[in-house]
C-alpha cells in the first residue's frame, strides 16, 4: 500500500534556523509548556464527571506526561499566512518544510539511543470541547502510528495529545509526541540531520531581495546544504514591492 504524503512547515525567526543549523539540534517542546491548560489532561467528555475523579485523573496524567516532549508542525500542501504572522514574525521569519515520514525516521532515530523509549506521530485530531464530538466529519487518518520499541504499543495516555480544542483548528497541527527520560524544563533539543530533514526553506513573503540572499548563502555556502532548495514565499506577490 502506498505510504500516505504529508507536507510539514515549521514557520520560525531567522535566529532559530541559524541556531538549528549550527547545532544540528531540533527543539521540542515540553507538554507543560502547551498554551492551552486543559490540552492532554483528559478525555472532554470527563469534565461532567465527579470533580473528585476528575482532579484525581489529571495529576495522574501530568505525571505521566513528566518526561513526554512535542515535535510541532503545520500540516497544508501550501503556505499559510495566518502561521507566517503567529510563528514567524514579518521580513525576518522563515518556514523550514519537510514530508512527514522524514520527520517519523528522524525521531525514531532519537528514540533507538534509549531502549525503552516510545512515541507516536501523525495529525492531530480538532473535537468539540463540551462533549469530544469531532466538528466536522474527517477521512479516517493512517497517520498515527507508534515508534520507538517495537516489542512495546505507546501508552494509551499519548493519544490524549493527539487532540485538541477546536479553537485552535486553524493549526492544522501535525505532531510527534515521544518520551525522553532524563531531560528537564519545558523544552529540550533532539539530534537531527539537517540534509535529510529539511526538504525546503522558504523565506519570508515580506523579505527584502538581500534577506532572500543571506539565507541562500547560510544554508548553501556556510553549512554546505546545497540540495536544499532556498526560495522566496511563494505568497510573496500578495505584498507591494515584491515579486514572485
Amino acid at each position: 500500500m502506498e505510504e500516505p504524503k504529508e507536507t510539514l512547515w515549521r514557520y520560525m525567526p531567522f535566529a532559530q534556523l541559524v541556531r538549528m543549523l549550527q547545532t544540528q539540534k531540533l527543539w521540542v517542546s515540553h507538554v507543560s509548556s502547551f498554551e492551552d491548560k486543559l490540552e492532554g489532561t483528559l478525555d472532554f467528555t470527563h469534565w461532567k464527571i465527579n470533580p473528585d475523579v476528575r482532579k484525581d485523573a489529571i495529576e495522574n496524567l501530568i505525571s505521566a506526561f513528566s518526561n513526554t516532549y512535542v515535535s510541532c508542525w503545520h500540516s497544508a500542501s501550501s503556505e499559510s499566512l495566518a502561521m507566517w504572522r503567529l510563528y514567524g514574525g514579518q521580513g525576518f521569519s522563515v518556514a523550514v518544510q519537510t514530508e512527514w515520514m522524514r520527520l517519523a525516521r528522524t525521531i525514531e532515530g532519537v528514540l533507538d539511543y534509549k531502549t525503552d523509549s516510545i512515541g507516536i506521530i501523525g495529525a492531530v485530531n480538532y473535537v468539540n470541547p463540551f462533549d469530544g464530538s469531532p466538528v466536522e466529519k474527517t477521512k479516517p487518518n493512517p497517520l498515527v502510528i507508534p515508534m520507538g520499541v517495537r516489542n512495546l504499543s505507546a501508552p494509551y495516555y499519548f493519544q490524549y495529545l493527539m487532540r485538541k480544542s477546536s479553537a485552535f483548528a486553524y493549526e492544522k497541527e501535525f505532531r510527534a509526541v515521544f518520551d525522553l527520560k532524563g531531560q528537564e524544563g519545558r523544552g529540550g533539543e533532539v539530534p537531527f540531520k539537517p540534509e535529510y530533514l529539511i526538504t525546503c526553506v522558504y523565506v519570508s513573503p515580506e523579505a527584502d531581495d538581500w534577506m532572500i540572499e543571506t539565507v541562500k548563502e547560510l544554508v548553501h555556502q556556510q553549512f554546505g546544504l546545497t540540495h536544499i532548495d532556498v526560495r522566496r514565499s511563494d505568497i510573496s506577490p500578495h505584498f507591494r514591492g515584491h515579486n514572485a
